[in-house]
């Protein structure tokens, strides 16, 4: 149930965002949204190359007794693209403070075809040193010259179990689901 209800979540949270094919654009749009807040708990930074974000790091924010803040790494993202500029994956990085690190944590991997856009989530397992198969795939499938849209959640228990679609929502009288490139 839990999982059915995630799911559910992660379905209106894409179509209420007006889901769209991520970018070096979108990636550069949402650094400059996220890292210009100044009363966030959170700092980031960024490298880039070519003009496109490669890496972000996010910094939680500590006050001490005197008032002075100090950034304590947390997550760093690694982003790359593909020849169009389309997101191709996404990987996490936690901080680990007893090793001093980062350490992998997960996957995103990006694919557009002609009439769908896929998410799919890995976990990334240390003991093989590799990511596991994905355990979670958003679609997003266009019909009637994009008048009509439609976005599947899909979840499964072990990497090696067949997909299990957790929901499926089809939504009219959106302007466009795939950005321009």
């Amino acid at each position: 149930m839990k999982k059915l209800v995630f799911a559910t979540l992660m379905c209106l949270a894409a179509m209420s965002a007006k889901a769209q094919v991520l970018t070096s654009k979108t990636v550069s749009n949402v650094y400059e949204q996220v890292s210009s807040q100044t009363e966030s708990d959170y700092a980031f930074n960024a490298e880039r190359t070519a003009g496109d974000i490669t890496t972000m790091y996010v910094y939680q924010k500590t006050l001490n007794r005197k008032g002075e803040v100090s950034l304590h790494p947390h997550l760093k993202y690694a982003y790359e693209y593909a020849a169009d500029g389309t997101l191709a994956s996404r990987v996490t990085y936690r901080w680990s403070n007893s090793l001093r690190d980062w350490l992998c944590a997960s996957r995103y991997d990006y694919t557009l075809e002609h009439d769908s856009y896929r998410a799919e989530y890995s976990r990334y397992n240390h003991q093989t040193d590799s990511f596991d198969q994905p355990v979670e795939r958003m679609v997003y499938t266009l019909f009637n010259g994009d008048m009509v849209n439609c976005v599947s959640c899909y979840h499964r228990e072990r990497p090696t179990s067949p997909f299990q679609l957790d929901c499926q929502v089809a939504v009219s009288g959106l302007p466009q689901l795939f950005a321009g490139k």
